[in-house]
């Protein structure tokens, strides 16, 4: 997936298909940089030693053939978590995933409540014996919510989990979870992700305007933002518009933990507009869940991994002449990228996370599970999806199964399974130089680090070089284009760079300097003054 940089403002964002949305979608940002502060020369951004990655043009403020390319990870193929438990009638679509000290944590829908697995590697994982409720006359079992465990018989679903730093130790762990009846959200909180305690009653909510649900029903994101210290809520939010609901994302703020607007009211960030799929009056896809998480790892980085769904429409397609299977459907992941959390960047809406072949276990249905988590060795991130064979509506009754049988939509025999995505670290978009050659410059920099690294991928026949500069554009003595070692042969996540075998830029920190970059045939992902 790639987009020209020319194409790409700071913080571009699409107008949406339907005006009746133009009145609530998004806010006003707030600055891009706290950096912006009153010690600061303008115009130039501090970046300190922290990482910085491409997903706008902050940072080519000249160019020329340099393009912004999405990188989809891979899939593995791994069945790496399946029902095979007899308290598991299935995997749900709604799970979460994080690593802390060496431990990887897995909370997923496990049929009678949260199941609860871990791993020390994200590869192979294991569903301890918890003992904390008994199945069957046996306390053997991985269940942490729901069939008793943490004081609840309720089954809810769209568990996200996220650790809160503002939290009590005991509650370090937060985990929103959708009550099915009636439709709110809770919050339950956790000393160690396995022990939890509802803590937060109606923590979202929204109130149905014709006494019916609407909102809310997916997997609802809540984060501590550390660039606004707030905590921000990302909600499912319908929208009717001549008669058909339209899925959507809102969102709302809060310096406390609650205090959000109810779904219906938040400003909405990601809904069908004028790019998407459309036949006559139909929108054919809408967005299910969205993922959203702050990237830990680099600056003013947010990262969207919406579910696309498709609808079927009916005398439009010849398998549905006149009739199509209730709210069913197929859906991938995209991907979207911004620097605020409000404002995204959408690209070219390829799949991020595409279907399978036909026969494969995840032909009709491919999203992402919550999170993002670092391999042992730093160098790669591991994701994970949900893959299933069955269409969305397939099991909603017997007229459905019908309607997707006589379609060649029927479900598979293999089993819902998550499985494990692999992406380079900061890989999810590069700036790529053409193969005859491209460069940028950037604005004026501030930064603290000794030395510049790259996460850069030349393979065997891309060249790069790197030129630091004063505010006026004039190369800095020593640090000329000139001067630097060509990079070559490299992929590397923190290739030094060097020039006339020096590396050491600390006689530079907090003088305002631009970084020209000269290069051809080479992604380059990242950059850190480290």
């Amino acid at each position: 997936m790639k987009v020209s940089s020319r194409g790409l403002g700071r913080l571009q964002y699409r107008p949406l298909l339907m005006v009746a949305f133009l009145a609530s979608v998004g806010t006003q940002p707030r600055p891009l940089s706290a950096a912006a502060g009153a010690d600061q020369a303008p115009g130039v951004l501090d970046i300190g030693s922290r990482r910085q990655v491409f997903i706008d043009r902050r940072f080519l403020e000249k160019s020329r053939n340099v393009e912004l390319v999405v990188h989809p990870p891979v899939k593995t193929g791994e069945m790496t978590l399946v029902a095979d438990r007899p308290w598991e009638s299935g995997v749900g679509i709604y799970n979460s995933v994080l690593e802390e000290n060496g431990t990887y944590h897995m909370w997923y829908e496990g049929g009678v409540g949260t199941c609860y697995a871990r791993s020390k590697d994200g590869i192979t994982w294991e569903k301890p014996a918890l003992g904390l409720t008994e199945y069957q006359g046996d306390r053997r079992n991985n269940i942490v919510i729901g069939h008793s465990a943490a004081g609840t018989e309720a089954v809810a679903e769209g568990g996200m989990v996220f650790i809160d730093p503002n939290a009590p130790p005991e509650q370090r762990f937060r985990m929103t979870l959708k009550m099915i009846e009636p439709p709110f959200v809770d919050l339950y909180s956790s000393p160690d992700g396995v022990h939890w305690k509802r803590t937060h009653e109606k923590i979202l909510s929204f109130s149905p305007p014709d006494g019916k649900p609407q909102h809310l029903d997916t997997q609802n994101v809540i984060i501590w933002d550390d660039r606004i210290n707030r905590y921000v809520a990302y909600m499912r939010r319908n929208v009717r518009v001549d008669g058909p609901r339209f899925r959507t994302v809102s969102r709302s703020e809060s310096p406390v933990l609650g205090g959000f607007q109810e779904a219906q009211a938040a400003p909405i960030v990601i809904a069908p507009d004028d790019q998407d799929a459309k036949v006559g009056p139909h929108v054919l896809v809408d967005y299910y869940t969205n993922g959203v998480i702050k990237y830990p790892w680099a600056q003013d980085a947010y990262y969207m991994f919406p579910a696309v769904y498709f609808h079927f429409v009916p005398g439009v397609m010849a398998e549905f002449p006149k009739e199509v299977p209730r709210n069913a459907g197929t859906l991938h992941t995209q991907f979207a990228a911004g620097r605020d959390g409000v404002h995204w960047e959408r690209f070219d809406r390829r799949p991020f996370v595409r279907l399978g072949l036909k026969g494969a276990f995840d032909d009709k249905g491919a999203r992402i599970m919550y999170g993002v988590v670092p391999s042992r060795d730093g160098r790669e991130m591991y994701m994970y999806y949900i893959g299933t064979s069955h269409a969305h509506g397939w099991e909603r009754d017997e007229r459905n199964k019908q309607l997707l049988t006589a379609a060649g939509l029927q479900a598979g025999d293999g089993p819902e399974a998550i499985s494990r995505l692999v992406l380079r670290r900061d890989g999810f978009v590069s700036a790529r130089a053409a193969y005859a050659g491209g460069e940028f410059t950037t604005e004026p920099l501030k930064f603290s680090g000794r030395e510049l690294v790259l996460n850069v991928d030349t393979s065997a026949t891309g060249m790069l070089r790197c030129e630091l500069q004063d505010e006026t554009g004039r190369p800095l003595p020593g640090h000329s284009l000139d001067d630097c070692d060509l990079i070559h042969n490299a992929n590397e996540i923190n290739r030094q760079v060097r020039w006339k075998g020096r590396s050491d830029v600390s006689s530079l920190v907090g003088r305002p300097v631009r970084l020209r970059v000269v290069y051809r045939d080479t992604d380059l992902y990242a950059f850190q003054f480290r």
